[in-house]
């Protein structure tokens, strides 16, 4: 008796949970967007584009896969929105959104309005990768396929390439909106532009003072070295060094970084030193692999070039008013009383940044 109810029990849940698939939808039924770029026009109008990855049904369990562009002008990000939903057949599907390219005009106008209707959506993606585009985003994102990869899904993979070798930050929508909302740092953001007619590269930084793009870049060097000042190395990264033997290529594995914010208390004048030590090996050097390598002199060598950099890396982040390297928040921590009674924006272009590399190269790659 007892083994017939629960039977009885058991076959009602399933029915009443498996019966249930009203909401049910299919793919190709679906307009899956997985790249969208902004910019703004001439006649200061937003201008939208889209890449969506729509399913043909050729039966037999086929498909083809389409990468579609749809393109609209409008006053806002939201009616921009609208118009491209009504040229997509079916149900349009951004939550799997890959890459968000801002145009470089628009990121100097402020970023923070175009990417509100983003943050509003209850579906938004909020892991989609921003990049900031030199020229317009439309340009990039509309460029051939990538080996057949539909375009936006290509871009992600050479972001992420970029990423990995400390080229460039990762910057979401999420991690984004943290940085150009808190007054103590301010964000950095990838950029991408065109090589020709031939191929898309991303191996730049955009410096942003507060949510606007101050117009002022970093270098593919000058990037990296941003990049270990913020302790933020991936996998490894490559430095090529002139020395006197010629271009040496330190390859760093590790790094260590102490940052130490002091205030004068006659003055008030604010200071920052940053420490890093970089370990690695040397991955090319100009004599070949047998040469004798003075890991003293090489030390001295690259370290030498390297916070000659680092230098001119603050000069451009003070250039730019950005304070990329997080000092208001330090500030903020150490010193409350100060944070209180200043405008950070306007002290921050006064502060004294000294950047110190110490490198230990810890294998030379000789074969004997």
């Amino acid at each position: 008796m007892r083994r017939g109810l629960s039977l009885t029990v058991c076959i009602g849940f399933l029915l009443t949970n498996l019966t249930g698939c009203w909401d049910v939808q299919y793919l190709t039924n679906k307009k899956m967007i997985n790249g969208i770029s902004i910019d703004t026009t001439k006649d200061n109008e937003i201008m939208g584009t889209v890449r969506a990855v729509i399913l043909e049904n050729k039966g037999g369990g086929q498909f083809d896969v389409k990468d579609n562009v749809v393109q609209a002008v409008g006053d806002s990000v939201y009616n921009v929105g609208l118009k491209i939903d009504s040229m997509l057949p079916g149900t349009a599907e951004a939550s799997k959104t890959h890459i968000v390219i801002i145009g470089e005009e628009l990121a100097k106008k402020g970023i923070l309005s175009p990417l509100e209707f983003f943050y509003r959506d209850p579906k938004g993606y909020l892991k989609s990768n921003i990049i900031i585009s030199k020229g317009t985003a439309a340009d990039i994102l509309t460029f051939k396929k990538i080996e057949n990869t539909p375009i936006a899904f290509g871009i992600k993979q050479i972001l992420d390439g970029s990423r990995l070798l400390t080229v460039v930050p990762e910057q979401s929508l999420y991690s984004l909106w943290s940085r150009i909302t808190d007054p103590g740092e301010d964000a950095i953001v990838p950029m991408i532009h065109k090589v020709g007619d031939k191929a898309l590269m991303v191996n730049n930084i955009a410096l942003f003072n507060g949510d606007r793009y101050s117009g002022i870049s970093l270098s593919t060097e000058y990037s990296k070295i941003l990049l270990l000042l913020k302790a933020k190395l991936v996998r490894h990264a490559f430095l090529d060094v002139q020395t006197k033997e010629g271009v040496v290529t330190f390859e760093v594995r590790k790094l260590k970084r102490s940052v130490t914010v002091s205030v004068d208390e006659k003055t008030s004048e604010i200071a920052c030193s940053i420490k890093v030590h970089l370990y690695g090996a040397i991955a090319s050097y100009p004599d070949g692999l047998s040469s004798e390598v003075d890991k003293d002199k090489m030390n001295k060598e690259i370290a030498e070039q390297v916070n000659k950099e680092a230098a001119s890396v603050v000069d451009l982040l003070l250039q730019a008013n950005c304070d990329a390297l997080g000092i208001g928040r330090n500030l903020r921590a150490h010193h409350p009383k100060l944070w209180k009674n200043i405008t950070w924006k306007s002290e921050y272009k006064d502060v004294k940044i000294r950047p110190e590399f110490q490198i230990h190269v810890t294998n030379t790659g000789i074969i004997s």
